[in-house]
């Protein structure tokens, strides 16, 4: 006589292995449309984010600022990025990418007290100069913009100089700088790249 406590459970088990296999079954159709959601969402970035499918020449639009050395690196570091990714076509014509300089601002950092003075005056040991543009791409003289960067604001600190000359020498080198990260940011957002507008604090 077989005891039945002894006997194993092959039912149950046979019964778990197809209730497992039924759950995966159940669950492709699901994950398969939550994937095909999740990635046709409908959401578009509101500036930039698409790369463009055709090569562009570069311009620039009329500036708000009379920086020229800010404009020129600008223009240096925007066709950089589009060359570095085979965007860069020469020439004027379209379609072209737009380049506007809107700001150019500076600030002086380390502040410290003058030593050797009447009376203590505060003086800065360097600056922070900022460049602020923007970027859009254009088909022809009469086609809606579009590919707007937004506004793109890009740092440079350097050290005051000793003398007058010296320290606007080193004013000129930080609006190139500058001027040139933030025409290379800008480069970026137009070939769809992530690239913030800011640069972290």
């Amino acid at each position: 006589m077989v005891d039945s406590k002894r006997r194993k459970p092959r039912g149950r088990t046979r019964l778990r292995t197809s209730g497992a296999g039924l759950l995966g079954h159940c669950m492709r159709p699901i994950l398969s449309v939550l994937a095909v959601g999740l990635t046709a969402c409908g959401y578009s970035p509101a500036y930039g984010g698409l790369r463009p499918n055709q090569q562009l020449t570069v311009a620039a639009a009329p500036s708000l600022s009379p920086e020229s050395g800010a404009l020129a690196a600008l223009l240096s570091g925007l066709r950089g990025e589009l060359s570095r990714a085979g965007a860069l076509r020469a020439g004027t014509g379209y379609p072209r990418a737009m380049v506007e300089l809107l700001r150019v601002d500076e600030r002086g950092v380390g502040v410290a007290v003058q030593l050797g003075q009447p009376r203590a005056t505060p003086l800065a040991r360097g600056s922070t100069v900022g460049v602020m543009a923007r970027a859009w791409i254009e088909d022809s003289p009469s086609a809606k913009p579009y590919h707007d960067t937004g506004d793109v604001r890009r740092v440079s600190t350097v050290a005051t100089g000793t003398t007058l000359a010296m320290d606007a020498l080193a004013h000129d080198t930080a609006v190139e700088q500058a001027g040139l990260a933030a025409g290379q940011a800008i480069g970026r957002r137009l070939l769809g790249e992530v690239e913030p507008t800011l640069e972290p604090l």
